[in-house]
């Protein structure tokens, strides 16, 4: 709860009356309710990013806001609000279904005994996380500071406790023209501050209350010695305990003392030009940078976004131009990136192809509107290097800086897990986007919701099929394409996750879509054959069908109703999927080959022992899972990986090998000579609805 002890509640509810009838059930309760009715999801998120709230009631079949829409927003902002449910009626399935979303629980209308008692338990357990998280800032602040003060005692160091000196250490007594620490030790720190300067840091100097929160500052001030002289002072100034009690530690870092008094002068003149210098890697000023947004976010509740931001396929432009021109190029990329920022959001290079920029005060929208305009205007900017000009694109990781974050560390790995789904999305080593990390708040889809919704956009013909040519390396006749299912890009399927038909083939309707999937693919393919009498498919099954007993019998009916010879599909079955169903797989094989079917094993390479498990099938084709691959074109040592376990498979003889996800033209040579028959790729010829490829094209 706020800080005054006030309930502040957000109230999604269509009716206002059942709004405020809440309210007054919990004043009459003796809670102190600051509340908010939402009426639509627009409100709600913009509430949602203007402050902190402690708890949603929210309604559970609300049409102005479905409740799915809630946990959908709670998730993408980070924000730890507990929600409660309120459902029209007793409902055990409704309450399964608002668990598996995210509630806290699903009540009944007017079981107010009940509400009463969830509301305690769940705003318990929110004190009890908030508690936590404090616990956790506070602990990752004073490793911070053992670090520096464990790993570099030349940092000038001081304590202060209401306005004197507890300790110094020898650099920092030096600095003010001590002989040794103990020489400082019970001095007033306001002797040591130059006149023109005690104003403005007694704020510093006054008694610390030990609840009290003070964010770690850097300050630049004019410090006098024992002999009067001024000295150009930079100390980044933190709350500690020292022997039990608050205190506050004053640190000059080593750097500043090297760079000599003139030095600190001159930094302070001009505002710290090296501390705003974002061509250097500064990974020490990212983390304090990060640390200094999450403490306000914490206790002020300004809510901020951090992008993690990266120079696209960097280790090729540095082995194209080398260090020197990778390095004007960086330059020029950091005064496009200030010229498109005009609020002057600070901006420091964490790794060689990596920054980092906060965006204090900033919404979730907003945050990635920049995102997404930056990276387009970085697209389309020319860049002139020494001999030549170049294009470059980024890759952006947002993730949100809220309540809910304690460490930088933990807030930079949750952009950088943005980044990664962003670059497996796009099959490479370009994302050229920027992507949001959401947060596991429940889940927008449980398994009775993937049946139901798979099936109605079955019947409402939301899917459809695209083909990936299957291109050959060596000899070969047959045109191959894989036929991929894909859900149709309208308003009835923007809601769903981007991993949805990968869910769905492992649910109970998968079955029922295989057999869609085939009929579809076999209609394709009996017109295709007119003009290309070579072609043939591969169509993905999922374990529903594997264990099926009908499925044969059905199959031989739709072969025969389309025209179509069995040797010209090829069924693709996961070898996860083979692993778990062992005995029904080696059956359906069987079976296939009975009537002159093919069989290929996909997702090959990832089982402990995979050439066991293949050994004891009969199986004409082996295609790589797309792990091995992404490992063999990133990883020193993963090609190795994956000419192993070809040579492996050749010395059978027995299948043919497919590499899919081949996105590099560099790594073509390499599987040509390891005797590699086919390759697939966005490379080469990404999904199309139509089958469209020039196979001849490759023979030439």
């Amino acid at each position: 709860m706020s800080s005054d002890n006030a309930l502040t509640l957000l109230l999604v509810h269509d009716s206002f009356e059942e709004a405020n009838r809440i309210v007054s059930l919990l004043r009459n309760a003796n809670y102190r309710v600051e509340s908010k009715h939402v009426e639509n999801e627009a409100v709600l998120s913009k509430l949602l990013q203007d402050r902190s709230w402690d708890l949603i009631i929210g309604q559970f079949n609300g049409t102005q806001t479905p409740v799915k829409s809630i946990f959908a927003l709670l998730r993408r902002l980070n924000t730890d609000t507990p929600t409660i449910l309120i459902s029209d009626e007793y409902n055990p399935q409704s309450i399964v279904e608002g668990l598996r979303l995210g509630a806290e629980d699903v009540i009944p209308m007017d079981e107010d005994q009940h509400l009463l008692h969830v509301l305690s338990r769940t705003l318990f357990n929110l004190e009890q996380r908030r508690q936590l998280r404090h616990c956790r800032r506070k602990y990752a602040d004073s490793e911070g500071r053992c670090d520096r003060l464990l790993g570099s005692s030349v940092d000038a160091i001081a304590i202060v406790q209401e306005g004197t000196y507890l300790f110094t250490n020898d650099s920092f007594s030096q600095l003010f023209g001590y002989l040794d620490s103990e020489s400082m030790v019970c001095l007033p720190v306001i002797d040591s501050i130059a006149p023109e300067d005690q104003d403005r840091l007694k704020e510093y100097l006054r008694p610390i209350d030990g609840e009290e929160d003070i964010f770690v500052e850097k300050l630049t001030f004019t410090g006098m010695t024992n002999d009067r002289i001024p000295v150009p002072i930079e100390a980044r100034i933190a709350k500690v305990d020292y022997q039990g009690e608050p205190a506050l530690e004053f640190l000059i870092a080593s750097d500043f003392l090297e760079g000599g008094h003139e030095g600190g002068l001159n930094a302070t003149v001009s505002g710290f030009q090296e501390d705003s210098d974002a061509v250097s890697i500064q990974r020490d000023k990212v983390i304090d940078m990060v640390n200094i947004a999450i403490r306000q976010a914490a206790t002020k509740h300004n809510s901020a976004i951090m992008l993690y931001i990266t120079l696209d396929n960097y280790p090729s432009i540095l082995e194209e131009v080398g260090v020197q021109q990778t390095e004007q190029l960086v330059t020029q990329l950091v005064d496009k990136i200030n010229e498109e920022n005009p609020e002057g959001y600070p901006l420091k290079r964490f790794k060689e192809d990596t920054f980092v920029m906060i965006m204090t005060n900033t919404g979730t929208d907003a945050g990635m509107h920049y995102a997404t305009k930056l990276c387009e205007a970085v697209a389309s900017h020319i860049f002139e290097l020494s001999n030549l000009t170049r294009t470059v694109t980024l890759g952006i990781g947002a993730s949100v800086i809220s309540e809910t974050v304690t460490t930088a560390e933990g807030c930079i790995d949750r952009a950088l897990s943005a980044l990664n789904e962003l670059y497996r999305a796009n099959n490479g080593s370009f994302a050229n986007g920027a992507k949001l990390y959401e947060s596991e708040v429940g889940h927008e889809f449980c398994e009775e919701d993937l049946d139901d919704v798979a099936r109605n956009m079955l019947e409402s013909k939301q899917f459809e099929l695209f083909y990936q040519p299957i291109i050959p390396l060596q000899s070969q006749d047959d045109e191959f394409y894989e036929v991929l299912l894909h859900t149709k890009d309208n308003e009835k399927t923007a809601a769903l996750p981007d991993n949805f038909v990968a869910k769905v083939f492992k649910t109970n309707v998968a079955s029922e879509i295989d057999r869609w999937v085939i009929l579809e693919s076999f209609k394709t393919l009996s017109e295709k054959l007119k003009s290309s009498p070579k072609t043939r498919l591969f169509i993905n099954i999922s374990i529903q069908t594997i264990c099926d007993d009908t499925f044969i019998t059905w199959l031989k009916v739709a072969l025969k109703a389309s025209s179509l010879s069995p040797r010209q599909v090829i069924f693709q079955l996961r070898e996860i999927d083979v692993a778990q169903q062992f005995n029904r797989s080696v059956d359906l094989i069987n079976e296939l080959r009975k009537i002159n079917g093919d069989v290929a094993l996909s997702h090959f390479g990832l089982a402990i022992e995979p050439m066991t498990l293949l050994q004891k099938l009969s199986v004409n084709y082996v295609k790589f899972d797309s792990v091995i691959v992404e490992r063999a074109s990133q990883q020193d040592g993963g090609m190795s990986e994956l000419e192993e376990l070809i040579g492996r498979l050749k010395e059978d003889e027995n299948e043919q090998i497919i590499v899919p996800f081949v996105e590099r033209a560099e790594m073509i040579p390499a599987l040509w000579t390891s005797g590699v028959h086919y390759i697939q790729g966005h490379f080469l010829q990404s999904p199309s609805r139509r089958m469209d490829y020039d196979f001849n094209d490759e023979e030439s």
